[in-house]
């Protein structure tokens, strides 16, 4: 966690115009303290605000900020946008903006329970987002604000938004798993604490004493406390020490909220918040999980197996978890789908049955290749042979694919294949290809095909649970990526080389070019672990399995196209 201070002063990020959109008790309290703490001038903020007109007339005469005409006079005159609707008008929010949103705004969302990945899912651009939880007592300069930021939040991002909350508290930074925890905390705390001081009040007249009075003395023994917990640096434990005497009055009270149960009643009520918190954010999930249903309906799909999950390390054939995946192949193709199996695995095979040094030529690359390739096939054909199916080698180079005339005859030929229900296991040519065995390419050939095929999705089975921000074997903390809308340079940048050498060429960055290739002509893609069980199985009943690359024109009439170069293949990050 990172403590800001409350010294930081937007004004030194030269002229940078705030579009708030909403003009609620949140939005009042921020452009309060921007304006009165002279981190920005009246004119360099725009409001807008659909739903109360009133409400930001007074905000307008307040504080001389302007209110914007409508959507897209506040995006072409803002760089920072703070969403500040409530919740529930989200959804409405997100799609009148999506569409406006260039790559130089930075977008922060107040809004309880609302993702950053909701937030990204829902715009046409990929900009960085920051979600914040801020609590009331911002409106008199006394809030706590927790804010977490997407992979593309910059220092110069965090410095604009860490200035924008502490002109009205205190800033801190946290990992956005913890933010349903923070709601229930600070951002519904408050509350919490006028309820207890409701109650004093009530019981005080009870007592005897006059409602005004209690009151009085309910809200100032609250302020008063506040005040002294600002103030000091004792512990709470040490504050409550220096009330409660032993025998004496705090303590009796005291022991009476512990005999019924103070701790869990507080437990119960910040749990139940918490819960709520998440059912929003899961409400406002929607996007990947409609994404993801649409998988369902899937039905030629073409799977490509990485070398480590059909070899262990030292090239033996992991036969129980290949016979998993055919028997998921299999299922699907007694549901009435098509599948086209690419496989790696030639080379690691060969050098299993025949022991070869881990480091050597091209040629004797391709004598691995060549001894591997039966020993691949005559798996594949057993395996497949227990479940009733037939199969059928198909070797390929970049050519066969780059040439128009050879790749309709290829497509031809997988066509009537899988007319007669024949599954293709397709490979690299390895035993005459140079370039692919340099390079590796079966993750761009396994693409390649799923453009020739049109087919409807593209799986790419690997030895990590999908695509991570950073590589998971090195970074304990590393996040997986669930949905990607574009592949761009900092998606890529997270991407890194593998680091299996003898088995796999490549890497995870092959992948997203795979991914990307196929996303040009509309084509989803999922990249999985392989050895998760049913994870064919999983991904086309639509669960949150590996990770999802999927744009707009996805399932929408897609037509066969020439496939872009690629590079590398294979597993390992």
């Amino acid at each position: 966690m990172n403590d800001v201070g409350v010294g930081n002063n937007i004004a030194a990020n030269n002229g940078v115009r705030i579009g708030f959109i909403g003009a609620g008790n949140m939005a009042a309290a921020l452009i309060k303290g921007l304006v009165s703490g002279n981190s920005l001038r009246d004119s360099e903020i725009r409001v807008i605000n659909k739903n109360n007109r009133e409400r930001l007339a007074r905000l307008c005469r307040a504080y001389g900020v302007r209110a914007a005409k409508d959507y897209r006079e506040l995006m072409e005159a803002s760089q920072v946008i703070i969403l500040a609707a409530k919740p529930d008008q989200m959804p409405e929010v997100l799609d009148a903006v999506s569409n406006l949103v260039t790559e130089d705004h930075l977008i922060i969302s107040v809004a309880a329970g609302i993702t950053i990945k909701s937030i990204e899912d829902s715009l046409a651009k990929e900009v960085p987002v920051i979600r914040a939880m801020p609590n009331t007592p911002a409106q008199v300069g006394e809030g706590v604000s927790v804010l977490c930021g997407s992979h593309r939040v910059t220092g110069k991002h965090k410095g604009l938004a860490e200035a924008v909350f502490a002109s009205v508290g205190k800033v801190f930074w946290l990992d956005e798993i913890y933010m349903d925890a923070v709601t229930a905390l600070s951002g519904s705390g408050p509350a919490y604490f006028y309820r207890l001081a409701q109650e004093m009040t009530e019981v005080a007249v009870e007592m005897g004493l006059e409602r005004r009075l209690s009151e009085q003395l309910s809200r100032q023994t609250l302020i008063g406390a506040g005040c002294l917990l600002k103030s000091t640096g004792l512990t709470l434990k040490e504050l409550i020490d220096q009330i409660a005497s032993p025998n004496g009055t705090t303590e009796a009270a005291l022991r009476v909220f512990e005999s019924n149960g103070l701790g869990l009643l507080v437990e119960e009520a910040m749990g139940k918040a918490l819960r709520r918190s998440e059912e929003i954010s899961a409400a406002y999930s929607e996007y990947e999980t409609r994404k993801r249903a649409a998988l369902t309906r899937a039905r030629r799909i073409v799977v490509k197996i990485g070398s480590s999950t059909v070899t262990d390390a030292n090239g033996t054939f992991n036969e129980e978890l290949l016979r998993g995946i055919v028997e998921q192949v299999s299922t699907l193709m007694a549901e009435g789908r098509e599948v086209v199996v690419v496989s790696s695995g030639a080379m690691a095979a060969g050098r299993g049955r025949i022991g070869r040094e881990k480091t050597v030529s091209i040629t004797e690359k391709q004598v691995l290749a060549a001894v591997g390739q039966g020993l691949l096939m005559r798996s594949y054909e057993t395996l497949f042979e227990e479940f009733g199916l037939t199969v059928g080698q198909v070797l390929l180079t970049r050519d066969d694919l780059g040439s128009p005339k050879r790749s309709a005859l290829c497509r031809d030929t997988l066509e009537a294949m899988l007319k007669r229900r024949i599954v293709p296991i397709i490979n690299e040519n390895d035993t005459v290809a140079v370039e692919e065995i340099r390079f590796g390419d079966n993750d761009t050939l396994s693409a390649r095909v799923a453009v020739l095929l049109n087919a409807d999705l593209l799986v790419l089975l690997t030895d990590t649970e999908g695509f991570y921000d950073k590589d998971p074997r090195v970074h304990p903390d590393a996040r997986l990526i669930t949905t990607v809308k574009t592949i761009d340079p900092s998606i890529l940048a997270m991407a890194q080389g593998t680091r299996n050498v003898d088995i796999a060429t490549g890497g995870m960055i092959t992948k997203l070019w795979a991914a990307n290739m196929v996303l040009q002509h509309g084509v989803p893609a999922v990249i999985a672990n392989g050895s998760r069980p049913g994870v064919l199985k999983s991904i086309l009943e639509g669960r949150m399995i590996g990770t999802l690359f999927v744009g707009d024109k996805a399932f929408q009439g897609r037509k066969p196209g020439k496939a872009a170069s690629g590079g590398e293949s294979h597993d390992s990050y």
